[in-house]
């Protein structure tokens, strides 16, 4: 059996750039219908120090960091000091694996916007370790969908109407990743809380909003039980290995959504490697009828209208599935990690 839980991914508090602290996070995750959150204040632990990793408001609140130099910015969990952000970003990266943990390249085709200067994108794509990326980045498509003050009054008022799925870069090179290796990918929030204007709410910043926007949605095959260590465990190693799907909740909320790979009575699920073998089928279940399409190796493969989908007999390749809601204008859903088909 499969559970899936709900989270959030990159969260900043005051212990860096935010503006509360783990028990005020934990709540607006908790308002929001979140099971975990990770914390990841800029280039420090002491959140980790000071509060300790715990369930709050019902939340699991896990504690990772934030590398941040002027751009290779590099999201890190598992690890017990945080690297010098005046270091080579293959250096800081090595860093992280070197203590056991683990990472992902932070918004990594970030587009500079010209009313606020400063390039937060990734450079320095030849590394050597087996990292992630955060393919999915709410504050960065903010940052990204105005260029004059006009534009900022409108994303500002209608921060919603700035949803836009992944950057076609972005997803390109993860799937070209994907043939060498195994790529987990997250979706990030970038939240730094809200803060009040006289009586008026900033809701574009507000945790609690924000929350409603990209969620990490892990799969497990044990339940969680309120055990910190225990739960932590199952929550990290989710997603590191990218057995995980990523969900705009602005479009839907998602319980159950299925991508996986079928032999006999043998399954594999996104973030997992597989020989080829006879009689083998992809399947992809939604929770509701909506135009679904599979990618494979990059390219579209196919794409129709349903709930439901059985692929026979899948060539060897790099395969993921992104869902669109809606009829006029569709809204980007739900992107999955990939399954790879190996020869």
């Amino acid at each position: 059996m499969i559970y899936q839980y709900s989270g959030v991914v990159h969260i900043h508090s005051f212990y860096s750039d935010g503006s509360a602290d783990f028990k005020g996070i934990a709540k607006a995750a908790s308002k929001a219908g979140a099971k975990f959150i990770l914390i990841n204040d800029h280039d420090t632990l002491a959140g980790l120090h000071r509060e300790g990793e715990q369930y709050l408001h019902g939340v699991l609140v896990l504690v990772g960091s934030e590398v941040t130099p002027k751009k290779n910015h590099f999201l890190c969990y598992d690890i017990n000091s945080v690297p010098s952000n005046k270091l080579l970003p293959h250096q800081y990266v090595s860093q992280v694996y070197e203590q056991g943990g683990f990472g992902f390249l932070a918004h990594p085709d970030h587009k500079e916007n010209p009313m606020f200067p400063g390039k937060m994108n990734w450079e320095d794509w030849d590394l050597d370790n087996a990292v992630g990326l955060e393919i999915w980045n709410y504050f960065s498509q903010w940052m990204a969908s105005f260029k004059n003050k006009k534009g900022l009054l409108k994303s500002f008022l209608f921060p919603k109407a700035t949803l836009s799925p992944p950057r076609s870069e972005t997803l390109l090179k993860w799937d070209r990743l994907g043939k060498q290796r195994p790529v987990p990918a997250i979706a990030g929030v970038d939240a730094h809380g809200g803060r009040q204007l006289s009586w008026i709410p900033n809701i574009l910043s507000s945790y609690k909003y924000q929350f409603k926007t990209f969620r990490t949605h892990i799969l497990a095959k044990e339940p969680l039980k309120g055990i910190v260590h225990r739960d932590r465990h199952i929550i990290l190693s989710a997603i590191k290995s990218g057995r995980s799907y990523l969900v705009n909740h602005c479009a839907g909320r998602v319980e159950h959504f299925q991508f996986y790979l079928q032999h006999l009575n043998n399954q594999w699920h996104m973030g997992e490697e597989v020989k080829q073998r006879p009689n083998m089928s992809l399947n992809v279940i939604l929770p509701t009828k909506a135009h679904m399409k599979v990618i494979k190796d990059g390219k579209l493969l196919l794409q129709r209208k349903t709930n439901f989908l059985r692929l026979p007999n899948p060539d060897p390749g790099v395969y993921r599935v992104e869902v669109y809601k809606g009829h006029v204008r569709p809204r980007p859903w739900i992107f999955s990690n990939h399954i790879y088909i190996r020869n």
